[in-house]
Order: structure tokens, then C-alpha cells, then sequence
């Protein structure tokens, strides 16, 4: 992960001509919230790619409104006011919308075909956007396996111990296979050290036959895994490598989703 010294902050994407001061008084409001703790004028300034003087006339302005904390030692945090307007914003979001043109809006970057997985005793389907360029299967709302998804992967690293390994158990059981606690211990090892290497799951869907599928986590405000966000395509077509466009595309809308849904600065910081 990058530094939170050097990491900067999230740049407003392209869209009709607005005001300029606006967005780079955003730009500053999301370095705060990056973290980790107060935050100095110059990592302010540097998060928001301006200069100091620029950054400390935002921020004179934004501690008068409430929206910035001073400690009077040239250290800032996220003020009062504008936790107000957070947790107003929090009661109106609608998350299934937020995710859902989040995983379009991903499909039509890669030109892959998209899905968002919750998990309710095993990975669910929650959205499922096809491939812009179409294909011959499809992936289907509803439940899916735990060991032979992507996203089941991404639960299983993440998520207690004991609430994957009764999952993990049942679906070797499904497949023939008569498990002791040690070997659905050992399954469960060995996945999230395959996913926790990389920062995220690649798995060959049984589903759909010569097909990959690559997740990340997409993390909540109590810092606990909400979804997995994963993208699906013939293996011919997917470089699962992570600096690959598609895996970066991948990553980057999984950590904007996190700070979206309110995530600690350190799960998509960088």
C-alpha cells in the first residue's frame, strides 16, 4: 500500500464544466480523511496537489464553517459539521444503487462482465452486469459456491474463522468428499494465503467452464468485508496480474466503494 505520506487524494471523475475551487476543497476534505489520525498542512497539501499557502486558505475557511478541526498546531481533522452532513448523506445513500453503477461503470472500463457478492451463510449474487462485448453464459442472481467463486474467496480470507469454516465443510461434503475439521482448516489456510499474497482472489469458475474471475473486497464502515466485487471473462481475454489494466480498474473502484461506504482510511487509502 502506498504511504499515507504520499498517497494522493481521489480526483472528481469527467462531467459537465463546474467550479474548480469546489473540487479542489473536496480534494482537501478527502486528504484529512485519509489519514491516518490529524494530518499536517504539507501532507494536506500534497494529498490535494497544491501548494501549502493554497491548502491553508481552504482550510482557514473550512475550520470557520466546522467542517475542518485545527489543533492549533497545524494539524487537522474532519470537523463537526461536516460529520453532520456525513451521517445526514449515510441515512439517504442507497447502497444497492451505489454498488450496482458502480459494477456498470466497471463493465464498461474493462469491456468485462461484472459481479457484486454479499454473504448470507455463503456467497450471494447480489448484481450481476454482463459483458459489454456479450457472451454465451451467464453468471445468475442468487447463491453461489463458496470454494469455487471468487468472491467466496474473498469472504473466506476476511471473514471469522467461524463463519466460513461450516460453509467450507458442506460444500466438500457436496463434492463427495468427507472432511475433517483439520483438513477444512487447512483449505481455509490455504486460501487466504493466497488471497491476503495478492490483495485479491483468482479462481477458475466451475460455474463456467474456461472462465476467470478476480475479486477484491469492498470494505464497510466497521472496517468488515460488505462485498466482493469481481470480474468475470474467458481466461483468454483476463491478465489476472495486478499491474494489469483490468485488475487495476478492478482495485480502484474496490477502494473507491470503500471510502464511499464510510471504510477506515487504511482499507483503500493509497
Amino acid at each position: 500500500m502506498t504511504s499515507s505520506k504520499t498517497a494522493s487524494a481521489p480526483v472528481p471523475g469527467p462531467g459537465p464544466r463546474g467550479i474548480q475551487s469546489i473540487e479542489i476543497g473536496y480534494r482537501i476534505l478527502v486528504a484529512i480523511q485519509m489519514g491516518p489520525g490529524a494530518v499536517a498542512l504539507k501532507v494536506v497539501a500534497a494529498r490535494a496537489g497544491i501548494a501549502p499557502s493554497a491548502a491553508h486558505n481552504y482550510l482557514a475557511s473550512f475550520v470557520r464553517t466546522g467542517m475542518v478541526k485545527s489543533d492549533g498546531r497545524g494539524l487537522y481533522r474532519l470537523g463537526p459539521s461536516l460529520a453532520a452532513l456525513g451521517m445526514t448523506a449515510a441515512r439517504d445513500v442507497d447502497h444497492f444503487e451505489l454498488v450496482r453503477e458502480a459494477a456498470v461503470a466497471l463493465s464498461e472500463e474493462t469491456g468485462l462482465g461484472v459481479a457484486v457478492v454479499i454473504w448470507s451463510n455463503g456467497p450471494v449474487i447480489l448484481v450481476n452486469q454482463s459483458a459489454v462485448r456479450g457472451r454465451v453464459f451467464e453468471l445468475r442472481n442468487g447463491p453461489v459456491e463458496m470454494l469455487h467463486t471468487a468472491a467466496g474467496h474473498v469472504f473466506a480470507a476476511y471473514l471469522p474463522a467461524e463463519a466460513v469454516l461450516p460453509v467450507l465443510k458442506r460444500e466438500l461434503e457436496a463434492d463427495g468428499l468427507a472432511p475433517t475439521a483439520q483438513d477444512a482448516q487447512a483449505r481455509l489456510a490455504a486460501i487466504r494465503a493466497a488471497v491476503l499474497e495478492r490483495g485479491y482472489s483468482v479462481v477458475e469458475l466451475r460455474a463456467l467452464p474456461t472462465y476467470l474471475a478476480v475479486s477484491v473486497p469492498v470494505w464497510n464502515v466497521h472496517a468488515e468485508v460488505a462485498y466482493g466485487l469481481t470480474i468475470t471473462s474467458p481466461m483468454a481475454l483476463l491478465d489476472t496480474s495486478a499491474d494489469s489494466a483490468q485488475v487495476r480498474a478492478l482495485r480502484e473502484k474496490g477502494r473507491a466503494l470503500s471510502r464511499l461506504l464510510g471504510a477506515p482510511a487504511g482499507l483503500w487509502a493509497g
